[in-house]
């Protein structure tokens, strides 16, 4: 082998070398980038829920009651709103009212009637008055041109001749008219629109010609879902549900109150083909919510329906309690999720102490319950739950947990 072959081998075989190390060297350590930290391990145990049977029904947030109030120009001319918007108003409050600007002449001439006409009635008050004396002393009273005397025996006829021509009532009658003609007017000079039933005042921005003046809601919610005809069959009124609301990641329950038998539009048709979800009908459901606290008008939510009988048995070590109200923490994708949740034993507890107004034996069975391995849950929790049951570091509602988020297999 001559001197420059082995420069070239040894040249090729510290190439080789070089690759090599930044290969498996270099290449194959796995270290974290100095911005991230290593998830902290805090030693969570959990309890998943599965074998559950559900159906879920997406929806939103929407009023008992709502009325939108449009300019109607038959009224008059539209005057100053008498609330604001978000104001919370009680049912007959005045929202705003119309003036009729026509009808301000109308009442000056009717008030100018009844004052003239009053003055006509005076007048000849007066005069029939004089003309009574007169008669009562034996002096004939003086009369117009053209009239006979006035009798000058004091006679009842001749007192009732003098009455009628004079004839009082028909003024009175004619003031009568007067005044329910003006109360008409003024009545129609402002109308006013007054609310239907207690509320929030919502005030739009932007006015059109054809904007509504204001729109009234009521705060008592109820939710207004859809379910495919795969599911609608499943379901039933009064059935319980666990209603997860989106926008704050709260947990309230409610129950089923109105199944539509026809669906909605929109729905899949009869012949159209494809296996998609799109192509199947869909069907309106409506849900009570228990609690308002929290919610607005148009809030999306996704309410849980438990399907058959199958009780759902957690840890007793899993349940903690703030004051009465027992509740979980669940792993939600990686943030800790306080979930409220309804016990069997709380509430046979409940229900007993109402009847025997016992503190001390509510607080043994308390005590009793949280000795049990398992507890049974009858409202707050659903399939897929992550429930923790404890953790090495102490948890709360909001906490980021290290790692991946929980995958749970859903039994078939």
């Amino acid at each position: 082998m001559t001197k420059k072959k082995g420069f070239i081998i040894g040249g090729v075989i510290l190439a080789v070398a070089v690759i090599a190390y930044l290969l498996f060297g270099l290449g194959g350590k796995k270290d974290l980038p100095e911005n991230m930290e290593a998830p902290e391990d805090n030693g969570i145990e959990y309890f998943d829920i599965v074998g559950l049977k559900q159906v879920f029904i997406n929806g939103t947030v929407t009023p008992v009651r709502s009325q939108e109030f449009v300019k109607d120009d038959t009224l008059g001319k539209l005057g100053d709103l008498q609330v604001a918007n978000g104001d919370l108003v009680e049912e007959g409050t005045v929202l705003y009212q119309y003036v009729d600007p026509n009808s301000e002449k109308e009442i000056a001439e009717i008030k100018s009637t009844i004052q003239s006409t009053e003055a006509d009635r005076y007048k000849a008050v007066r005069q029939m008055e004089l003309e009574l004396k007169q008669l009562a002393s034996g002096s004939v009273a003086p009369t117009e041109e053209g009239e006979e005397p006035a009798p000058s025996q004091n006679t009842p006829e001749a007192r009732e001749a003098i009455a009628l021509r004079y004839d009082i009532n028909s003024f009175d009658v004619r003031l009568t008219q007067l005044q329910e003609q003006l109360n008409d007017v003024m009545a129609r000079q402002v109308n006013q629109i007054k609310a239907p039933f207690k509320g929030k005042v919502s005030i739009p921005q932007e006015k059109t010609r054809d904007s509504a003046i204001l729109n009234l809601t009521s705060e008592d919610y109820y939710v207004v879902g859809t379910v495919n005809e795969k599911d609608v069959e499943k379901l039933k009124v009064d059935q319980k549900a666990n209603i997860k609301i989106i926008a704050n990641n709260e947990n309230v329950n409610g129950a089923i109150t109105y199944i539509s038998e026809t669906p909605g539009q929109g729905s899949g048709g009869e012949g159209e083909m494809g296996g998609g979800s799109s192509n199947l009908s869909n069907y309106t459901v409506k849900l009570s919510i228990e609690s308002k606290e929290n919610l607005k008008n148009g809030f999306h939510v996704q309410a849980a329906v438990n399907l058959g009988d199958k009780a759902i048995k957690i840890p007793s070590k899993a349940v903690k309690h703030e004051g009465d109200q027992a509740y979980v923490l669940v792993d939600d994708f990686g943030t800790v999720l306080r979930k409220n949740i309804t016990i069997k034993e709380a509430a046979e507890t409940e229900k007993t102490d109402s009847k025997e107004g016992d503190e001390k034996a509510k607080a043994d069975k308390k005590e009793e319950a949280s000795k049990e391995k398992e507890v049974e849950v009858t409202e707050g929790l659903e399939a897929m739950d992550r429930v923790i049951v404890s953790s090495k570091t102490p948890l709360k509602d909001g906490d980021i947990i290290g790692g991946e988020a929980p995958v749970v297999e859903e039994e078939e």
